[in-house]
């Protein structure tokens, strides 16, 4: 029922609606440099007219207004770019994973720099020339035997830190499981305290700001669809649950003997793989299962073939003691090359095809293996497979730069759409603010006249004249 006092109720809720209002305000401001923060507004509707259509209502003209209230508290969000922004972390993260691992192993080639493989290979062709030169020189064979250790140590070293790479990259897939599970638990905590808030009504604007924040990660590791229940967001990898109403099923890794013992990712409950398509997590398993090995297997096909050919043509020589049929490395690829322990004796080096004293044509027809065409069928020679080696590195490596690049442009594009839509404006703030202040001060100064006029009415009406 309409009464006297109506005002004055009119009056309250504008002051508490723009009191509610400022306060949504201040925690925009608070929070703009509060990263995953969505703007929030609060919208004001006005309250349900007097007096409502019924059998009995009051014989007045028309409805007259109750006043103003905060209806809800709304996220300034949009669901179409943050699809966007997901689905392009996706192949973000994937080709950063190929583009940190590609970027390792030209640090390992070390091309071109007197250290790379490249100019050893020189230095032990030139060794070898020198000794058909002077195959009596005591002094130009070990030149010849240290180049051979040197070049043979720079291999290991290359096949063991490719080696190293894989390992690390098998750490880093173990690591990525579990940020995966950590995520999908913080979600899932998140889901049951969102419907406790939501069932009543409420609007848990901060905690769907968490909630998206954390599928942003998870986006960026790993392709997966999200459906909105009443329960919460429920997360599927292809199909399989990962994050359900109420549990989490969590991903784990199983070895895999018929890969070297490195791991796969399964499913925890039935020990299923898990169909990985795309994101970081992908990124880590095609380098370490298909990327650095592939390299792994070209230096392992050169060291394999730089040894049969050496040693074919040096046990068919003769060294100064007259000794024949030695060979020159040990080892049967890039893993286990190195110089064999009976050229310790220095004399052992076959350097001639006869045995002849002064005679270097076995140390000249080795030093002409430089040219020979002896790699890819026949085709190629030791430094041009090694160069084509090499120039396929850097344009996989280019490749890698110049596509995460063109994602991170693509992500930054989408993120400033978005912030343009969710960011909080300072300056857009305070202009809200100074709005609400000026209606905070209207209802204040409505309140006061409605006080004045019942106060007039109560306390004056009747004293003019006594």
């Amino acid at each position: 029922m309409r009464t006297t006092f109506f005002g004055f109720e009119i009056a309250r809720r504008a002051l508490q609606a723009h009191q509610q209002a400022l306060e949504v305000t201040g925690h925009n401001i608070a929070n703009a440099n509060t990263d995953g923060y969505t703007r929030q507004q609060a919208v004001l509707g006005a309250t349900e007219p007097f007096p409502m259509p019924a059998y009995n209502r009051p014989l007045i003209t028309g409805q007259m207004g109750t006043g103003v209230r905060v209806e809800m508290i709304s996220r300034m969000r949009d669901a179409f770019i943050d699809s966007q922004i997901r689905e392009q972390n996706l192949t973000l993260g994937q080709w950063e994973a190929k583009e940190s691992s590609l970027q390792q192993v030209e640090v390992i080639f070390n091309e071109p720099s007197e250290g790379g493989l490249g100019n050893l290979f020189s230095q032990f062709w030139g060794a070898w020339q020198d000794l058909s030169k002077y195959p009596e020189s005591l002094v130009t064979r070990a030149t010849v035997r240290e180049e051979g250790v040197t070049l043979a140590n720079a291999i290991n070293h290359c096949w063991s830190q490719l080696e190293q790479i894989r390992s690390d990259l098998n750490e880093s897939v173990k690591i990525k499981v579990e940020e995966i599970n950590n995520i999908a638990e913080q979600i899932k905590d998140l889901n049951q305290l969102i419907v406790k808030i939501e069932i009543s009504g409420d609007q848990a604007n901060d905690l769907r700001d968490k909630r998206d924040l954390l599928l942003d990660q998870l986006s960026k590791i790993i392709e997966f669809s999200a459906t909105e229940t009443p329960q919460g967001t429920l997360i599927y990898i292809h199909g399989k649950p990962l994050v359900r109403e109420t549990d989490i099923v969590e991903l784990t890794t199983a070895e895999n003997p018929l890969n070297d013992g490195l791991v796969d990712v399964v499913w925890s409950d039935d020990l299923t793989s898990v169909e990985i398509a795309n994101g970081e997590l992908k990124g880590l398993l095609d380098s370490r299962d298909d990327g650095v090995p592939s390299y792994m297997s070209e230096l392992d096909s050169l060291a394999g073939t730089f040894i049969n050919e050496i040693n074919t043509l040096h046990a068919a020589g003769f060294g100064l003691d007259g000794s024949t049929g030695n060979d020159f490395f040990s080892g049967t690829g890039a893993e286990d090359i190195g110089v064999d322990v009976v050229l310790d004796d220095l004399n052992a080096i076959a350097a001639s095809q006869g045995g002849e004293a002064g005679d270097g044509s076995n140390a000249l027809a080795i030093a002409q293996l430089k040219d020979a065409l002896t790699m890819s069928g026949g085709t190629a020679t030791f430094g041009d497979f090694y160069k084509s080696v090499v120039a396929t590195l850097g344009v996989d490596c280019q490749e890698a730069t110049r596509t995460a690049g063109n994602q991170k442009l693509l992500v930054e594009q989408f993120t400033n759409r978005k912030e343009a839509v969710s960011g909080v404006s300072i300056d857009e703030e305070v202009m809200n603010m100074l709005k609400l202040q000026r209606g905070y001060e209207a209802a204040s100064r409505l309140l006061t006249i409605m006080d004045e006029l019942i106060d007039r009415l109560i306390n004056q009406t009747g004293l003019v004249g006594r």
